[in-house]
């Protein structure tokens, strides 16, 4: 991944050019084709995701049916969760055309963000608005669902 387009992401841009090198060391790419599940719902998952190009499904199980909660594009990232908070996943990500990826093992990016405290301060500041940002999301659209289905019962 090239340093310009890296700088696009939200979590990587008030990163200094000496720490984005370093930051773009630990990312191996990788080429997706089109349906491809690259982490399933309930399986602890071993890497954060960068997604270089392309589009991804964010789906989660809602009795027999998946239910679609986010769809994230080129400089979308995830995996996050599980970066700080260690467990299975929450929901599945599929791939919706050919994708190109950003994979950064956990343990790898653990280690950066020890070994670079002033970057790993920002990068976490950063992923915490996202998550943060996405938590509210989420917040609303149940609260919303919430009170239209409160509404067809009357």
């Amino acid at each position: 991944m090239e340093n310009d387009s890296l700088r696009a992401i939200t979590f990587l841009r008030e990163l200094t050019d000496e720490e984005l090198e370093a930051f773009t060391a630990l990312i191996v790419t990788r080429d997706c084709k089109p349906g491809e599940r690259i982490i399933e719902e309930g399986v602890a998952p071993t890497a954060f995701y960068i997604v270089a190009d392309g589009v991804v499904h964010v789906r989660r199980r809602a009795n027999t049916r998946e239910m679609l909660l986010a769809r994230l594009g080129t400089g979308s990232f995830f995996g996050e969760i599980n970066l700080f908070d260690p467990g299975v996943a929450t929901a599945s990500i599929y791939t919706m055309k050919r994708t190109h990826l950003g994979v950064i093992e956990y343990e790898r990016f653990r280690t950066f963000l020890d070994e670079h405290p002033r970057a790993g301060c920002k990068i976490a500041c950063a992923l915490m608005r996202e998550m943060s940002q996405r938590l509210r999301a989420t917040s609303a659209r149940l609260v919303n669902s919430v009170f239209w289905s409160d509404k067809a019962g009357l």
